[in-house]
């Protein structure tokens, strides 16, 4: 019975040790099979016992471990020790804790002949952030459905200031004109699907209604159109990179889409859209 609670807590502590499947069969079969060695010097003191009953005598009294005759006892004691140090240390947990119990799985596998497994503790790796895709229509289109519903805007018209940028990174950027103060400017930021809180930012009074359009002249959805028109034509020009970054200038009430260039390997193009997205013109330059 003892042998056998032995193997219970070396197969435990096997997969403890993350060990594979054919792995902790082969260490225990190796482990508790009986050394030829014992064999005949147990049959020289019962000559008259049988193979199974002296077998099952030095089963109970001897193991093999790496070519080495281990009592059993003594890898019982050894395994419960062992035990009861992992119990504490998972009682007490510290900042090492993985490595302090990794090091004190050694120090029994080591006792006992058997190969040691070295830093299994794990190790932090840096966190990197998965690049998001350019939006999708349905996403462009429920960031636009968020931006006229917000709160303070309501019954209201939205004018857009200046700019609106769509970001490769999942992000759209622009400044609003003040719902109340047709003096102030706010920036807002949609990300995750939600717009921010406005920012107050700093303009010159005198040029703020050159740079005004009405939400209502702009499709966001548009971006994507744009982005996929000035890929396709990029993808026509050597050594032409495709771009993740769309956005919209407005002056005097015109909306002019960017990026307005394809640069090449030994080719320049102009590349102009309509406020829709759909292409207008694209020239050598």
């Amino acid at each position: 019975m003892k042998t056998l609670n032995v193997i219970l807590r070396l197969l435990v502590l096997g997969m403890l040790l993350q060990t594979g499947c054919k792995q902790i069969t082969k260490s225990v079969s190796d482990t508790f099979k009986p050394s030829d060695t014992a064999l005949k010097r147990q049959a020289q003191k019962h000559p008259t016992a049988g193979t199974t009953t002296s077998t099952q005598h030095i089963q109970k009294s001897e193991v093999i471990v790496n070519g080495d005759t281990l009592n059993t006892e003594d890898v019982h004691e050894k395994t419960k020790t062992l035990f009861k140090d992992l119990e504490k240390l998972q009682k007490n947990k510290t900042g090492n804790n993985s490595k302090e119990i990794q090091e004190k799985v050694n120090e029994f596998l080591k006792s006992i002949n058997m190969p040691q497994k070295v830093n299994t503790y794990p190790i932090p790796q840096p966190k990197t952030k998965s690049k998001k895709a350019f939006f999708t229509e349905a996403e462009l289109e429920e960031a636009e459905r968020e931006l006229v519903n917000l709160p303070q805007y309501s019954g209201k018209e939205i004018q857009i200031y200046q700019s609106v940028h769509f970001d490769g990174n999942g992000r759209i950027r622009l400044m609003l004109l003040h719902p109340e103060n047709p003096k102030y400017v706010d920036a807002y930021e949609y990300e995750n699907g939600k717009w921010s809180a406005p920012k107050p930012i700093q303009t010159t009074s005198s040029n703020i209604e050159r740079r005004l359009v009405p939400i209502n002249q702009i499709n966001f959805s548009s971006a994507l159109t744009v982005l996929q028109t000035y890929n396709q034509k990029v993808s026509q020009v050597e050594g032409a990179k495709p771009t993740t970054y769309i956005y919209l200038s407005v002056w005097d009430g015109r909306i002019r889409w960017f990026p307005g260039t394809i640069n090449g390997t030994r080719e320049r193009y102009s590349i102009d859209f309509e406020p829709n997205g759909t292409l207008k013109n694209l020239k050598q330059d």
